[in-house]
């Protein structure tokens, strides 16, 4: 039977055919789009990492890197928990600018409580420098902002399978943050806090590139959503997402502390590149949950191939970082860079558990075992934080690449253990039944 075209009024108030609404993307597709906008950041990033380790030597860069790992932290605290249940629990065929607004929503109330929290913490760390903790502050307020919200259009894009705003979010921000990083460089700007405000500044051209774009394309109007399940397994998932936070961010917040921004300075210019090695492992995941959840409702959940998919990229990711790190480190960033070129093969291994570590807790959300990812991360996250104190005194920033090695292989082994025992079916486990009722049920009234 031919389905009936949904029709609107127009502005006249005749009636006529509807907007076409943007169209999804298969998941592979979904990744792959989201895996060249983490390609355009990393060599963005590339970039400004060089100028901004020759324009300020490895302290003054350290210190950046420290207001910047705040600024991060705050993001990734406002978005803990909600940034995977969000995509495991939308209906299917929910537009890109709806899943970005309901992003929002989910994420406005944790965000205004990390900011205000963090920004002490800013204005003790920028008043050692010259230009003083009240610019520090304001470079942070509007980096902190800038990145919830894209983060919160990133979800949004890969929970709605349109990531065509993301990608003009992406290109236009990191283009406009490498000009900018081009003229501190040729002006010589040293400072740690204007370079900060200016990336904030730079970066938050690429959200409102992508929001007048979707305002543009409004697509067809659709029925109001509740975040009431993706609310509740955010809330399951925030242990496990602020031990994940804990395990990504502790070496660089403790480095300075336990080490100097000298250190901080040597590991970061590293750490950040295998930090990029992980993006696409993420990415993919974002895409896969809502097919691997509903995978799960309907039996065929499978977990062998995308498990050894990890591992198989962790490894060609990790030889890469090696094969090209070591030769490029000292021609990129200068001869006061030459230490961390040490630092790569701890953080090769860490590329690989990593890797396969996210997968399979992923799987686990989408089968409604929040619990799994509890029991992977946190107890990484303690050693993580053992390794820390003691590698950090002895070793510096080598200490640090070690300790999160350490880290996610324990956080790896322990997922994969848990991945073992996860049901095919709702039916075989009745926790993961009611985990995934409500949206089933949100979803059928969409559809009935």
């Amino acid at each position: 039977m031919t389905k009936p075209q949904t029709v609107v009024d127009g502005p006249s108030g005749t009636r006529g055919p509807s907007p076409r609404p943007a169209a999804r993307l298969s998941s592979l597709a979904t990744a792959g789009n989201l895996v060249l906008a983490q390609l355009a950041v990393g060599f963005a990033s590339l970039a400004i990492n060089a100028m901004a380790a020759r324009s300020m030597g490895p302290a003054g860069r350290g210190n950046l890197a420290l207001l910047l790992q705040v600024a991060y932290l705050a993001n990734m605290l406002a978005i803990a928990g909600t940034d995977r249940s969000y995509p495991a629990t939308v209906p299917l065929g929910r537009g890109v600018r709806n899943t970005s607004i309901d992003m929002l929503r989910l994420v406005s109330p944790s965000a205004v409580v990390v900011i205000v929290m963090a920004t002490p913490i800013v204005y003790a760390i920028g008043s050692d420098t010259p230009t003083g903790g009240l610019l520090a502050v304001t470079g942070f307020l509007v980096s902190a902002i800038v990145l919830v919200v894209t983060a919160s259009l990133r979800t949004g894009a890969a929970a709605a399978g349109v990531v065509r705003p993301y990608l003009i979010a992406t290109v236009v921000g990191q283009l406009t943050l490498v000009a900018a990083a081009v003229v501190l460089t040729a002006v010589g700007v040293d400072s740690p806090n204007l370079w900060l405000l200016v990336y904030g500044v730079a970066l938050g051209a690429g959200p409102a590139a992508a929001w007048v774009s979707m305002r543009r394309d409004r697509g067809l109007p659709e029925q109001p959503h509740s975040l009431v399940p993706a609310r509740r397994l955010g809330l399951r998932l925030l242990p496990a997402a602020v031990a994940g936070m804990v395990m990504l961010r502790a070496d660089r917040l403790l480095l300075p502390w336990l080490g100097s921004y000298e250190q901080l300075g040597l590991y970061i210019i590293v750490a950040t590149v295998a930090e990029f090695a992980i993006w696409p492992v993420q990415s993919w995941v974002d895409a896969q949950s809502p097919r691997w959840h509903q995978r799960f409702l309907s039996g065929d959940l499978r977990r062998t191939g995308p498990l050894l998919a990890a591992a198989a990229y962790g490894l060609v990711a990790g030889c890469a970082l090696l094969l090209v790190g070591r030769p490029l480190v000292v021609p990129v960033f200068g001869t006061e860079y030459q230490d961390s070129v040490a630092l790569l093969v701890p953080l090769a291994i860490g590329v690989v558990c990593y890797s396969v570590s996210r997968v399979a807790i992923g799987l686990g959300v989408a089968a409604g075992r929040a619990r799994g990812a509890l029991a992977a991360d946190i107890p990484a996250m303690v050693v993580a934080l053992i390794a820390y104190f003691v590698l950090i005194p002895r070793y510096g920033a080598l200490g640090a690449a070690t300790g999160s090695a350490i880290a996610y292989g324990v956080g790896a082994l322990l997922a994969l253990l848990l991945a073992g025992w996860l049901p095919r079916r709702a039916s075989d486990d009745q926790e993961a039944s009611l985990d995934s009722t409500d949206a089933v049920q949100h979803g059928r009234r969409l559809t009935t």
